[in-house]
Formats: C-alpha cells, sequence, structure tokens
C-alpha cells in the first residue's frame, strides 16, 4: 500500500512507510574524535527512533551539517582541528540545529559560561548513557 504526506509546501514529499518513518525521524549529529563513542551513542539512539551521523572533524560536522540539518547537535569540545565552544561561537548564527549538548572533561567555570552564552547544554564527562539519553529526551 503506498502513502503519500505532505511536506511543509503542501507538495508530496514521500511515499511509502519507508519513507513516512524516515521524514518523522528526528536527525542528529554526533561530533567526536572517538569513533567507538560514536558507535554507542549511534546504536543507543537508532533504538529511539533517532536517524544518527557521526562526524570526527569540525570541517566533517561543518559539512555534515549543512547537507543533513539535523535536529540536535552532540559536540565534543576537544577535537583534532578545533574546540567545539569555538566553532560554536564563530558559526551560531549558521547553524541550521536546534539544539547543542556540548561534552567535554573540562569542566571549569569559564567553559560552563561560555556554553550558557552560547545557548547550549553542557555535559561533563565521565556521564552515563543513560544521561545522555535523557537529556536528548528532554530537548527533542
Amino acid at each position: 500500500m503506498a502513502l503519500f504526506f505532505y511536506g511543509k509546501t503542501g507538495m508530496v514529499v514521500g511515499h511509502g512507510i519507508k519513507s513516512l518513518c524516515m521524514a518523522l525521524q528526528k536527525k542528529l549529529l554526533v561530533v567526536d574524535d572517538e569513533e567507538d563513542f560514536c558507535r554507542l551513542i549511534v546504536l543507543m539512539l537508532q533504538q529511539d527512533a533517532f536517524k544518527v551521523e557521526c562526524a570526527f572533524t569540525l570541517k566533517d560536522a561543518a559539512q555534515k551539517l549543512e547537507e543533513d540539518h539535523p535536529a540536535i547537535l552532540l559536540l565534543d569540545n576537544n577535537l583534532p582541528d578545533g574546540t567545539g565552544i569555538d566553532f560554536l561561537v564563530r558559526s551560531k548564527t549558521k547553524l541550521p540545529v536546534g539544539h547543542v549538548i556540548l561534552i567535554t572533561a573540562d569542566s571549569s567555570e569559564q567553559l560552563k559560561q561560555r556554553a550558557r552564552d552560547a545557548g547550549v547544554l553542557f555535559l561533563s564527562k565521565p556521564f552515563g548513557l543513560t544521561r545522555i539519553r535523557e537529556m536528548i529526551k528532554e530537548i527533542s
């Protein structure tokens, strides 16, 4: 059975159950240079009906943000090509993302303040997977 649905413009944007399910999935981009962490987050959040992509550098993140427009950005602060907070401050007005969670082992008050000033949530390492899942559910 074919199923048609309408996008914001009123145009038919897909058909079939698979297309509808893909359209309803919230997109999430994980930016972290630890590939095992990314794989773990992907597995966990796909169970929660998220479409999860990973980027391992800020350069890759910028490209994926432009292409995919995720609803949530999960961003490590210390990456090979810069810091997540500096990336956010530089590109905040251009970011096509709804919510940002900055992940870092640096829990200094200065960094927390910069995160608040940038309008992003702050998550200190180490953290449990249930904590990150709760934060994502709260903002999605």
